[in-house]
């Protein structure tokens, strides 16, 4: 019976090392940690490295938090500009800039007498006003970056050794997700 262990363990060795080559984790990248459990929420850490089934970080100190406790993990992926903030920006900056253009419109042109009447210095005011609101959203809505994360897959590979039933020895159970 130990020689079925013995080659299951050399069977399943080389899979664990090629596993471990194709981490997205390197040492020294930033990761965002989620364990609810150890009351952490989306700590940003530096990750160090696993050390069996435990995950080793460091932010203000070296942590060490048990993987089965950890139910999201994501890493760094560099600061970009969100498509979504961009636009709103724009389409703020432009009505904010309408609104203005209109507002100093109506106030150069006296001759107005209706509560809401479009005359000529109200129209350029509106356009001109527009235009400049839209270009100021859309250069600020370039310009602010947000960082981007990509989430890890925690259960890829687990590798756990614990007693076989009836006392004797250890049993090694390994589980692979593709």
């Amino acid at each position: 019976m130990r020689a079925h262990a013995l080659l299951a363990v050399l069977v399943l060795a080389p899979l664990t090392d090629a596993m471990a080559q194709d981490q997205p984790l390197q040492p020294g990248q930033r990761v965002r940690v989620t364990a609810p459990g150890l009351g952490i929420n989306r700590q940003v850490a530096t990750f160090d490295g696993l050390a069996g089934d435990a995950l080793v970080v460091t932010a203000d100190s070296t942590m060490r938090w048990p993987l089965a406790n950890v139910t999201r993990l994501d890493v760094h992926r560099g600061r970009g500009v969100s498509a979504t903030r961009w636009v709103a920006m724009s389409v703020g900056g432009l009505a904010l800039g309408a609104g203005i253009g209109w507002g100093i419109g109506k106030a150069i042109d006296e001759s107005c007498e209706g509560t809401f009447c479009l005359d000529l210095a109200q129209g350029w005011g509106l356009g001109v006003g527009a235009a400049i609101g839209f270009v100021a959203g859309f250069t600020a809505g370039a310009l602010i970056k947000t960082d981007r994360w990509e989430e890890v897959p925690l259960d890829r590979l687990r590798v756990s050794v614990g007693p076989q039933r009836g006392g004797r020895g250890f049993a090694l159970g390994v589980a692979v997700r593709f």
